[in-house]
């Protein structure tokens, strides 16, 4: 089944929280807008992601935020001095469930004039853990659905795709694995009945746009079910081969996703994206292996960034 994306005029994304900042790459062009700061100004750098994605058609605008990084103060104090108004936010989807993507949700539901749609795949809300060196466990931070709803979320779950923002943006839901190659982490686990297993993410899921006369933008959080899988499904689910960028963290870092960036690379040059922004946990390897392999389309992200896909 194809779902009908509305096509869109202008996509500007803004990295509200990412693992880089510097604040002396300062490019101005059709593409990218580096913050320019004053006053000892600076902005703040961690392991999270957080994206401000504002989709414009004619003279309307609609706004979502994807993913809300690991800190409150973090996506606080980089949103001020961004001079961004949170108020403006109509809706947010959460890529899925790890802490470093929820981190300041429940603040931006609280500050919220009124009562915001969150989107996410019901299992977002599992208990997972990680598996230590020696054998041990450490527990991750999660969510429940209660505290999602007590902060004045309006939830919304699904594991299908769907569609948001008047049909100008849909959501993967539950990514199908086609890749021999995309197989996840053996040290991360989620709780399914009284045991945990192997986390095979199924709340993983990415944010698909169709930018007018360009194709497709694909953005994912975390890419735990594949980078290329989430680009092939979004094609599948458009029915829309060209792709235009592809943005988000793709988790090639550690030394478990090492021996999969050759492959990841040869199946992102041969879907040929004019743009590719690797971020979060993509890893420093991976990124300057990309940069090397696709000079043309390599971007590199930081924090308070945004880019202006169309209108150029």
């Amino acid at each position: 089944m194809t779902y009908l994306l509305r096509p869109v005029d202008r996509v500007d994304v803004t990295v509200l929280v990412d693992n880089y900042t510097d604040l002396l790459m300062v490019e101005q062009n059709s593409l990218i807008r580096r913050p320019l700061l004053s006053d000892g100004k600076t902005l703040f750098a961690e392991h999270g992601l957080s994206f401000l994605i504002r989709v414009r058609s004619g003279e309307k605008i609609h706004t979502i935020l994807m993913d809300a990084g690991t800190t409150e103060t973090a996506f606080i104090e980089n949103a001020k001095t961004l001079g961004i108004d949170l108020d403006e936010i109509s809706e947010v989807v959460i890529s899925h469930g790890h802490f470093d993507h929820i981190g300041a949700l429940f603040h931006v539901l609280r500050q919220s004039s009124c009562r915001i749609p969150v989107h996410l795949h019901p299992a977002a809300f599992s208990m997972r853990r990680k598996k230590r060196p020696d054998g041990t466990y450490t527990t991750l931070p999660s969510m429940t659905a209660d505290k999602v709803t007590h902060a004045g979320g309006i939830l919304s779950l699904s594991t299908e795709p769907s569609l948001i923002a008047n049909q100008k943006i849909l959501l993967t839901g539950e990514i199908e694995r086609i890749t021999p190659f995309e197989q996840g982490s053996p040290v991360l686990e989620a709780r399914e009945g009284d045991s945990f297993v192997k986390d095979v993410f199924r709340d993983d899921q990415a944010l698909i746009i169709h930018l007018k006369e360009r194709g497709l933008i694909v953005i994912s959080g975390c890419a735990h079910a594949g980078i290329i899988n989430s680009v092939r499904y979004a094609q599948k689910i458009t029915g829309i081969d060209t792709v235009y960028a592809i943005m988000g963290g793709f988790h090639l870092s550690g030394p478990y996703f090492k021996n999969i960036i050759p492959d990841t690379i040869l199946a992102l040059q041969e879907i040929k994206p004019a743009c590719i922004i690797p971020v979060h946990c993509t890893g420093w390897e991976a990124q300057v292996s990309m940069a090397q392999a696709m000079p043309h389309a390599f971007v590199f992200s930081t924090v308070g960034t945004t880019f202006h896909f169309g209108g150029e």
